[in-house]
């Protein structure tokens, strides 16, 4: 395997990981701050692995070019 292979996979996983953790943190955090338990958890959590899809979209569209 090469660097670059290494390279998007870590990317890969931060994008899942933090797309993830950012969601349900803000989303808990706004929580909290409203009073409404758990309107914002989801949305926030949906919202967030939706943006860390499109960002590992980006990542590897370099790399599905024609071939």
């Amino acid at each position: 395997m090469s660097v670059r292979a290494f390279v998007l996979v870590s990317v890969i996983t931060s994008y899942v990981v933090g797309g993830t953790l950012g969601g349900v943190f803000l989303g808990r955090w706004l929580d909290r701050y409203f009073g409404v338990e758990p309107l914002f958890l989801i949305s926030c959590l949906l919202a967030g692995m939706a943006l860390s899809a499109y960002a590992i979209y980006k990542a590897v569209q370099p790399f599905l070019g024609d071939d």
